[in-house]
């Protein structure tokens, strides 16, 4: 079908235009003069980028479920039947979800290229301003490649607008160069951006805190201890900064996700789409504060997610990055090198002890490994993390039963009709 791949040409041309799906306050058209040619068209361009992330296929639904759904951290309950179809292996290609999650990130990427493509001929910007613009492209160009390569494996790496067909067939690029790609833009990004908080924006603590994932993730593949042991120095240089939400994907009642109608029971008005798995709930310790801000039961004692609550209006924020996981990305890159062990099982207790547990009993490295392991299943439960984390230390095919050669999610059925170069 040639319906996707239009529409994210659609979407390219709307951003060279920039009309009012890019606004912050929409208006009936911008002309050609108007669009990314000066500092408003670059500014609602970034925006029209960061609201990329708001797609139902990323952040505004599909991404976050289809992270635990897949693994074991969600059960189907609803009658969406391509919610149905993740917890088969292999996930057929023309599930929708998946579908959503592949074009949504596109659409986010070729809105960025554009931006990144146009920046450095726009007069009349300070050097800090653009400085700070090419850094936030780059920031969210790394994340939305993060997640493809995380959940595709190889995947076309487009750096460079798409405007029209001619560019469409792209042979794909290998997981570990998408994450050079991603590691050497965070690193100018980083570089480029300051420490100024402003909601929903990147800035450079969170992307360094992007860079540390992607490092802890590229020793996996490479086996590279540098890399594991930059995701440690990197994620406790963002530690000294003592910011919570290092990003998060901001929401309001116009620009809506709707997690917690597909989340909550339908005693309280939700669709019950999915719903926290046995596993789960019985995989808490007693007295994990984690446990009730996250799961609670309906009038007839059915259990739901409640870690987003806004029903009706959807406005909930999403957290993408949180200060917690630089804890255990730091503790776990560590037990990579043989690193001090008391130093290991302190950043595991800080977050065991911020959700009133003890400290952990685990002494060896192998049981520190099997315990950030499970600290990470509970502090980001129903944030999308588990599928990831699984494939990421190839302990799919041990908790999930899962054959390994599955630990990827096809690429989807219309992306490999529309691109000739590329194979499943």
């Amino acid at each position: 079908m040639k319906k996707n791949i239009l529409i994210i040409i659609l979407f390219s041309l709307i951003l060279v235009s920039c009309n009012s799906l890019l606004d912050v306050n929409p208006v009936d058209a911008i002309s050609d003069e108007e669009a990314i040619n000066d500092r408003s068209g670059v500014e609602k361009a970034l925006t029209g980028s960061y609201n990329a992330l708001q797609s139902i296929g990323l952040y505004g639904r599909n991404l976050i479920i289809a992270g635990d759904l897949a693994a074991d951290n969600l059960v189907w309950t609803g009658t969406t039947q391509d919610y149905g179809q993740l917890l088969i292996k292999p996930i057929p290609s023309d599930n929708s979800i998946i579908d959503g999650m592949w074009s949504g990130a596109y659409d986010g990427i070729n809105r960025v290229n554009n931006i990144i493509d146009k920046l450095p001929g726009i007069a009349g910007i300070s050097k800090t301003d653009q400085d700070e613009f090419m850094g936030e492209a780059l920031f969210l160009r790394s994340l939305l490649y993060f997640n493809l390569a995380n959940y595709f494996g190889d995947v076309p790496l487009r750096l460079k607008p798409t405007l029209d067909l001619s560019s469409i067939d792209l042979e794909a690029t290998s997981k570990e160069l998408i994450l050079k790609q991603c590691m050497d833009d965070l690193r100018t990004a980083s570089k480029l951006m300051s420490a100024q908080q402003v909601s929903g924006h990147a800035n450079k603590h969170s992307t360094d805190a992007l860079l540390s994932k992607v490092y802890l993730t590229d020793y996996h593949i490479s086996g590279n201890k540098i890399s594991a042991d930059s995701a440690a120095v990197i994620a406790g240089r963002v530690i000294l900064t003592g910011r919570s939400p290092l990003f998060e994907v901001v929401f309001d009642i116009q620009n809506y996700n709707r997690l917690a109608q597909y989340f909550f029971s339908r005693s309280y008005a939700g669709r019950y789409e999915v719903a926290p798995s046995e596993g789960l709930i019985n995989s808490y310790e007693s007295g994990d504060n984690r446990k009730n801000s996250s799961i609670a039961y309906d009038d007839k004692n059915k259990p739901y997610c409640i870690k987003y609550k806004d029903v009706s209006g959807g406005a909930d924020n999403v957290q993408v990055i949180r200060i917690e996981e630089m804890y255990l990305i730091r503790a776990e890159a560590m037990t990579y090198s043989n690193g001090n062990l008391s130093a290991i099982k302190s950043d595991i207790n800080y977050v065991r002890n911020k959700a009133g547990l003890g400290n952990t009993s685990a002494e060896s490295y192998n049981d520190l490994k099997l315990a950030i392991e499970n600290e990470r299943r509970h502090e980001f439960a129903f944030e999308g993390h588990r599928w990831v984390d699984l494939v990421r230390t190839k302990r799919i095919s041990t908790v999930l039963g899962i054959d390994e050669k599955y630990s990827f999610f096809p690429i989807p059925l219309f992306e490999l009709q529309t691109n000739k170069k590329l194979k499943q």
